[in-house]
This record gives structure tokens, C-alpha cells and sequence, in this order.
């Protein structure tokens, strides 16, 4: 039997995933609490609960009497990181990764700077042990993945700010997103090491332009292999 946790985070996921898909648009009412009830098999208790959560995410406005009501799209928190993976299931077509890729090249050229300038050696050390497993699992897709995203989290905690820390859940999902459109098979992962790495030895030696460059160059480069693979699929 599950618990009531687990039933609120089933609801959440549900009604979360169709309101990113447009089943119940922006403005519009979700069903009544005996309605969701009824038709989920849950308690009033767990579709209030759900209801909160949502909320919090900045999806719905549930008000006495007025019922609950999807916020418009710009309320939406695409940081969090439920809200971007039922975004990334309702994305049929190719915009949400080209949306991340652009967000990140904004941020991460800017990351990759202040981790230059300010990084302590543990963090210096801790960037090059992620790059270090990319080399390592060239050949094993999965692997690469968690190494490629260690890489990109850990230069965003070497900036010393604190606000980068939520950009990485944003860089999860574009990571995991790219990689599955540019890597479709183990051996492409190997042309990703020469531009990390150039990325890693200016951090390193403490050079926030080069590594501003260096960032810049390797989010333009995969940029660049996304919108050839989604124009030859």
C-alpha cells in the first residue's frame, strides 16, 4: 500500500504533466477536489496536498470558492526541476533545448569566469576529477552523462554564488536533452573532451577571460551539433 506521500507526489506528477502539456490551459479551472478524487482514487487530503505543491511551483492559484486556476506560463518555476522534466515530456518538437542552450549561453561563459577567479584548490581539484571520469567513460553513455553534468555543477558551486546552485537542475536537463540528440552512440562522446578540457586548464590557471572564451566556444560548438542532428532527424 502506498502512502500518502507518495500518492501526493503521483497527483502532482499527473496534474503537473498535464498542465505542461496544455490539457488544462493557463486561466482555466483544474476539475473540482470530488472530481480528482474520484478519478485519481486518492483522499481530499492528498489532492489538497498536491494542490500546495503546485503552488509552490508556481502553476496554480487555488483560492476559496473560486477553485484552482493554472497561473499564466511566465509564473512557472522552469528552475525546478519536476516542472522541467514535465516540460521536457510535453516539448514535442525541439524548442525547450534550444531554449536551455541559450539559457546556459548566457550563464555558464559568466560561471566559468568567477570559478576562475575565485575557485579554492578543493574545488579546482574537484572540477578536474569530473573532467578526468568524462575521459574515462567515453565509451559508456551513461557514465559520460553523470561526468559531463558533475563538470558543469561543479564550476557553478566554484563561482562562490550561491544563486548558480539552481541553474544546474537547468543544466541537467539540457545536458541529458543535448546528449541524446548529439551522442547517440558512445564514440561521439570523445569529441566533447578537447573543448571541456580547454575549459578546465583556464579555470586552472586562473584566467577568467580564456575561461569565459573557453565556455563560450563549447556551448556554441554543441549549439551547433544540436541544430545539425535535429535537422537531419
Amino acid at each position: 500500500m502506498r502512502s500518502r506521500r507518495n500518492l501526493c507526489g503521483q497527483v502532482v506528477h499527473d496534474l503537473g504533466c498535464q498542465i505542461l502539456a496544455g490539457d488544462v490551459k493557463p486561466g482555466e479551472p483544474l476539475p473540482q477536489e470530488a472530481v480528482l478524487c474520484d478519478k485519481m482514487g486518492v483522499s481530499r487530503t492528498v489532492i489538497r496536498e498536491a494542490i500546495k505543491s503546485l503552488a509552490a511551483k508556481g502553476l496554480v492559484d487555488s483560492r476559496a470558492k473560486r477553485g484552482t486556476i493554472v497561473l499564466p506560463a511566465r509564473s512557472w518555476n522552469y528552475l525546478d526541476p519536476e516542472v522541467l522534466d514535465w516540460q521536457s515530456r510535453a516539448d514535442t518538437g525541439d524548442s525547450q533545448l534550444f531554449f536551455l542552450t541559450e539559457f546556459r549561453q548566457t550563464i555558464e561563459p559568466a560561471a566559468a569566469a568567477l570559478a576562475a577567479e575565485r575557485a579554492s584548490d578543493e574545488q579546482l581539484q574537484a572540477i578536474r576529477a569530473a573532467f578526468e571520469q568524462m575521459e574515462e567513460n567515453t565509451d559508456k553513455v551513461d557514465e559520460f552523462l553523470k561526468a559531463d553534468l558533475q563538470f558543469h555543477t561543479e564550476i557553478l558551486h566554484a563561482t562562490g554564488n550561491l544563486f548558480f546552485s539552481p541553474v544546474a537542475n537547468v543544466i541537467h536537463v539540457s545536458l541529458a536533452s543535448s546528449l541524446r540528440v548529439t551522442n547517440r552512440q558512445a564514440s561521439d562522446n570523445r569529441t566533447s573532451i578537447p573543448p571541456h578540457r580547454k575549459v578546465l586548464d583556464a579555470i586552472c590557471a586562473r584566467d577568467a577571460d580564456a575561461a569565459r572564451e573557453a565556455m563560450r566556444s563549447l556551448l556554441k560548438d554543441a549549439n551547433e551539433r544540436i541544430q545539425k542532428a535535429t535537422q537531419v532527424s
